[in-house]
């Protein structure tokens, strides 16, 4: 392989070494592939995938047209698969613009084999091993072509485990440094979502499928447009930010509508979508269409009760944008390129969604409020140095500096709470650290940290038990 990048050196004497090396990796993987391996490829602008096996060796052909002169024969022993038909991991490792990758990781190997003879992907259940560090990254990226993995195991490839607005632009800077790019952004989905994590060489300058060009703004993101140049990346609230349903259950076209019933009593659904073999939308049930079914005398299958046009989005869309329509139809059914489905999101979801993520602030400030109550009766001498001058002042202490004033011997004993002085102390600690967290708002949901979550409700428990509010 060294050679071939002498060679390419010689010969592109004004290429960056990233483009070259990006070139030596897609040259070295078309000649190496051995006869009887199979071989995939999309079709541009429409919706399938060939599949075929490696029958020839290299072939230069000199009176071939540019761009057609290295070739190896292939038999394509399916050359239509539908891209519903493959899981949506697969098909993100086959979408990569590089035009040769591996497709190495997550069984893909023996789930291409299986596409090949039944048009089916038996898809995968297993975990994805992380990269060691940021160096094991860029080499998979430049030997395989691609790398998957997931957002939380990104991220805490440079030591973070939520995505703060400074987190997220850390590594966007990062993965530009390194000239990586990331489908779908990191920040879009959730912590425990797949990326594919590919070279900036490897697609620039190629044409995407819908015929435009690529151009990339900060941190690596992607901005497919008509030569208007880069642009940043879109900080809107995405509805992939929200923890949807993702094992959502479905039900067939011309399944007995008792299947849709059952289900839908014993989990108080309201709708079940309905889809295909590949799980691609066809409509959706609900109880409304299933009294029109009953009442029109048409209750044979779910295709007599079934809505053929349901609320539908994608998790790149505008959360805000759509919260009509939930408020409206209750609910949106979420789905992919190929339409099939990924999720649901319902009105009770975003109830939840706003518990979790409000709950944390809430306690926190009540803390803050029975601290400064069960404290205020300290004069400005009894008060620490420390923080004296904020009692001087008029003005209130923060969280974290109610620890001065527990700490003060004098201030305990005259405070005469039936706790021990440092495990409050200890509690206060935790309870601080998580709240200075909180300050920098996260695409996570607070819940994530669920231990100090729980340690700020136990601190409040405790306080309420000596600070008693008035009847």
């Amino acid at each position: 392989m060294g050679e071939i990048g002498d060679l390419l050196t010689a010969a592109y004497p004004d290429e960056s070494r990233g483009t070259i090396d990006n070139w030596k990796h897609q040259l070295w993987r078309f000649l190496s592939m051995e006869i009887g391996d199979l071989v995939v490829m999309p079709r541009k602008y429409q919706p399938v995938v060939a599949i075929g096996r490696l029958t020839g060796d290299y072939e230069y052909r000199d009176t071939a047209a540019p761009g057609y002169r290295h070739v190896r024969r292939v038999d394509w022993v399916r050359p239509a698969v539908e891209r519903a038909a493959i899981g949506g991991d697969l098909r993100d490792s086959m979408g990569a613009f590089s035009t040769v990758s591996e497709l190495s990781r997550r069984d893909a190997a023996q789930r291409v084999h299986a596409l090949a003879e039944t048009g089916d992907d038996p898809g995968y259940e297993g975990g994805i091993e992380p990269p060691a560090d940021i160096a094991a990254l860029v080499r998979d990226v430049q030997e395989d072509g691609t790398r998957q993995l997931t957002a939380r195991d990104l991220i805490g490839l440079w030591g973070w485990s939520r995505r703060s607005t400074e987190v997220i632009d850390l590594v966007d800077q990062e993965l530009a440094t390194r000239r990586l790019l990331v489908e779908p952004h990191f920040a879009e989905g959730q912590l425990d979502d797949l990326i594919t994590v590919s070279s900036q060489e490897a697609v620039s300058g190629e044409e995407s499928r819908d015929g435009s060009t690529t151009t990339y703004g900060p941190g690596g993101s992607r901005d497919s447009q008509g030569g208007e140049g880069s642009k940043a990346r879109d900080l809107s609230w995405r509805i992939g930010n929200l923890p949807l349903v993702r094992e959502v259950v479905t039900v067939g076209l011309e399944e007995p509508l008792s299947t849709a019933i059952t289900p839908m009593i014993e989990h108080d659904y309201s709708q079940l979508p309905v889809v295909d073999r590949h799980n691609v939308l066809r409509g959706v049930v609900t109880w409304e269409g299933i009294a029109r079914a009953h009442l029109g005398k048409r209750e044979g299958t779910i295709a007599d009760a079934m809505s053929p046009h349901p609320q539908t989005a994608r998790e790149q869309e505008e959360l805000f944008a759509r919260i009509g329509d939930i408020q409206r139809h209750g609910f949106l059914v979420i789905v992919d390129t190929e339409y099939t489905v990924r999720g649901i999101l319902t009105a009770a979801d975003l109830a939840g969604q706003l518990q979790e993520r409000v709950e944390p602030f809430t306690l926190l400030e009540e803390v803050e409020r029975r601290l400064r109550r069960m404290t205020q009766h300290f004069t400005a001498e009894e008060i620490p140095p420390e923080i004296r001058s904020k009692r001087a002042n008029g003005r209130q202490f923060t969280l974290g500096q109610y620890k001065f004033l527990l700490d003060d011997a004098d201030c305990w004993a005259k405070l005469d709470w039936p706790y021990g002085q440092q495990d409050i102390l200890n509690r206060l600690k935790t309870v601080t650290d998580y709240r200075n967290a909180l300050a920098h708002w996260a695409v996570d949901k607070p819940a994530e940290d669920a231990a100090s979550l729980a340690a700020t409700r136990q601190l409040l428990k405790l306080l309420k038990v000596i600070d008693h509010d008035p009847r």
